[in-house]
């Protein structure tokens, strides 16, 4: 039996930092008979689709002590997929010892059973003991997390933006993704509307337009146009369109429970995220 839940990884920082490196993996494998792989996904993917698809990264144990500067090393998953081929994996062990190793592109895994043979493209800086408290997880890669717009398009006869200079404000506590359309209503006037989260109010082109976001709390904003930025006349149904997006990136947690797999009421799982500061 297949189980799925799907997550998402958001950069919540006020002062609109990137958030580099994003990263989440397996710290600490499940206690009972089942196992979880993880996935990156969408902002709109499905259980339908994730069910669909490969490269599942999943947690395994050192098969042998892996020395300082070592490339190659055995672990013990529990299915044959976990790593594959450029992935990266995470390496921990219970006296604190822990570091990021990336998989060679080009035969850097490959398989006996569910024995993995793993070959990295730089060495380990330090030693782990062979057995289950050397965890090998493989990691899933998010990238940098920050809230961001695009496609700005103007639909009129004599109407201005300066976009260069006031691009849309976005940040990340209140930015959502959505495609948005600014249109007028009067030559001073507009309402905006976002395809997914609908009307967000009126506004006018002599003051700056910055509609809250109340599902994020705090008062902030979902973008912010400046009223400098505005030129040119504009006419009843021109309008402006732009997406925004969040900064956020979502992924699944795939829970494997083998047939004939023994009941456990106190079942647990851990995972760890991670994120560089820009």
């Amino acid at each position: 039996m297949a189980k799925y839940r799907k997550f998402f990884f958001r950069n919540k920082n006020a002062a609109d930092e990137t958030a580099t490196n994003s990263r989440v993996w397996i710290s600490s494998r499940s206690t009972g008979e089942d196992y979880y792989r993880i996935k990156a996904g969408t902002d709109i993917d499905t259980q339908a689709e994730a069910d669909d698809y490969t490269d599942w990264l999943g947690s395994g144990y050192l098969d042998g002590a892996l020395a300082t500067d070592a490339t190659t090393f055995d672990a013990i998953f529990d299915a044959a997929t976990g790593v594959y081929n450029g992935s990266m994996v995470r390496i921990t062990d219970s006296s604190g010892g822990e570091e990021f190793l990336t998989i060679k592109a080009s035969g850097g895994v490959s398989w006996l059973g569910n024995t993995a043979t793993i070959i990295t493209t730089t060495g380990a800086r330090s030693t782990y003991p062979s057995g289950q408290n050397s965890v090998v997880s493989g990691v899933v890669d998010l990238g940098s997390l920050i809230a961001a717009t695009s496609a700005w398009v103007e639909t009129t006869a004599t109407g201005t933006y300066d976009e260069a200079t006031y691009p849309v404000e976005v940040n990340n506590p209140g930015t959502v993704s959505d495609t948005w359309t600014l249109t007028f209503t009067a030559a001073n006037t507009f309402v905006v509307s976002g395809t997914n989260t609908g009307s967000v109010g009126t506004g006018s082109i002599a003051s700056n337009f910055s509609p809250i976001n109340a599902n994020a709390g705090g008062g902030v904003y979902y973008f912010l146009i400046r009223s400098a930025g505005w030129g040119g006349t504009w006419a009843i149904g021109e309008t402006v369109t732009f997406t925004t997006t969040h900064s956020s990136a979502g992924w699944w947690v795939n829970e494997i429970v083998p047939s004939g797999t023994a009941a456990k009421s106190s079942n647990a799982v851990g995972f760890k995220l991670y994120a560089e500061g820009a």
